[in-house]
C-alpha cells in the first residue's frame, strides 16, 4: 500500500481501520510518519477491533477472563440460599411495594382536595370582584344621581 498516493481523507480512514486517529490539520507527511510508526508499534496477535468495542461474546460474563473487571477484585462465589429467608424477604418486599402504593394514593387524595379547593378559592375570587365592580358601579351611579340633585337645588 502505498500512502504517498493517499489523501489526507483516505489516510484518516486508512487509519482508522488499523487503530489509529489521525489529525487532518498535520501535514500529509507527518501523518505518513505517525502511521508507519503506529503500524510498526502494533503486535501482530493483537485483534484490531474497527469499532473500538470488545464483543461481549469473546470474554465470559463473569470472572478474571473479563476485561473490565479489576484483577485485585475476588470471584464471589454463589452462596447456597435460605428459601425460608427468601420468603421472608420477599413478602417484606411485597409490604413495601403495597405500602408505597397506598402512600401514593394517599398523596393523590390529598393533592387532588387541595386543587378542589383551589378552584373553589378561585371562582369565590372571580364571584367577588365582580360584585366588586357592580358596588363600584352603583356608587359612581349614585354619585351621579347625587351631583344632578344638588344642582337642582
Amino acid at each position: 500500500m502505498n500512502f504517498e498516493e493517499m489523501s489526507k481523507d483516505e489516510l484518516e480512514k486508512f487509519g482508522r481501520t488499523v487503530g489509529i486517529e489521525l489529525d487532518r490539520r498535520l501535514t500529509k507527511s507527518v501523518l505518513i510518519e505517525q502511521l508507519i510508526e503506529h503500524i510498526g508499534n502494533v503486535e501482530s496477535n493483537d485483534p484490531v477491533y474497527t469499532d473500538a468495542e470488545l464483543e461481549e461474546e469473546d470474554f465470559p460474563i463473569t470472572g478474571e477472563g473479563h476485561p473490565l473487571m479489576p484483577e485485585e477484585m475476588p470471584v464471589i462465589e454463589n452462596e447456597p440460599v435460605d428459601p425460608m429467608i427468601v420468603i421472608q424477604e420477599e413478602a417484606d418486599a411485597r409490604r413495601h411495594m403495597l405500602n408505597t402504593k397506598e402512600t401514593v394514593i394517599q398523596a393523590q387524595q390529598v393533592y387532588d382536595i387541595h386543587k378542589q379547593r383551589r378552584i373553589e378559592c378561585e371562582v369565590i375570587e372571580v364571584e367577588s370582584a365582580e360584585a366588586l365592580d357592580v358596588a363600584k358601579d352603583m356608587a359612581v351611579k349614585a354619585e351621579m344621581d347625587w351631583k344632578k340633585l344638588a344642582e337642582k337645588l
